[in-house]
């Protein structure tokens, strides 16, 4: 049986192909950029999480030590007594003004915090620290970390072969003789994917020092 074609009978054109073809790779391609973008978001609130978290820490950390300090106030100082701590910790690392949270970022790289911990302070030095506080009530231990830029998000280290704190720290303002209290300004600074600039955040923590 013969079967006659219409004359108007026809396929798709190699241009109407390549048009859909075109239109379907588009909208793949803008799928896995919001996709990829959701992923990005969803790994900064992760680390912000996680970043809070350690400034929280520091933040009990120093109260604990403050409350400390507060409750030995008036006896008599000995090696690793609150107060010996608390003029190792905090007053021996007293600054007169902190970083400005403006100059924290350069560029693409966070702002080196340094401190010397042999105690010869250099010009570079910011006097910057972060508390261990899996050490803060043993009298032999250092509770003082050195520190390192963040690898990931900014976190602290605990443990061998020794302790640290990367991309986090903390420096202590003394107020002025008539108001005698610390702030402490905490500041977390790290590398994240997918960021043309580090991710930087930060809060401020008063504590009192007793009076006689």
């Amino acid at each position: 049986m013969l079967v006659s074609l219409k004359r108007n009978d026809r396929g798709d054109t190699i241009v109407e192909v390549l048009f859909a073809v075109t239109i379907f790779a588009m909208l793949a391609v803008g799928a896995l950029s919001i996709m990829n973008q959701g992923l990005g978001i969803a790994q900064r609130a992760l680390e912000i999480n996680l970043v809070r978290q350690q400034i929280d820490a520091q933040t009990d950390a120093l109260r604990y030590l403050n409350q400390a300090y507060v409750a030995d106030y008036g006896k008599e100082i000995t090696s690793g007594s609150p107060t010996d701590l608390w003029n190792k910790l905090i007053v021996k690392n007293t600054v007169r003004s902190a970083v400005s949270y403006d100059t924290m970022v350069t560029g693409t790289q966070c702002r080196e915090m340094k401190n010397n911990l042999s105690g010869d302070v250099s010009a570079d030095d910011t006097n910057a620290f972060a508390l261990d506080v899996t050490k803060l009530d043993n009298p032999a231990g250092d509770a003082l970390l050195a520190l390192s830029p963040a690898t990931t998000y900014a976190k602290v280290r605990y443990g061998a072969p020794q302790s640290t704190a990367e991309g986090i720290s903390i420096q202590a303002v003394k107020s002025n003789a008539d108001n005698d209290f610390y702030d402490f300004h905490i500041r977390a600074c790290w590398a994240s994917p997918g960021q043309a600039q580090p991710v930087l955040i930060g809060t401020i923590v008063r504590l009192y020092e007793p009076r006689g």
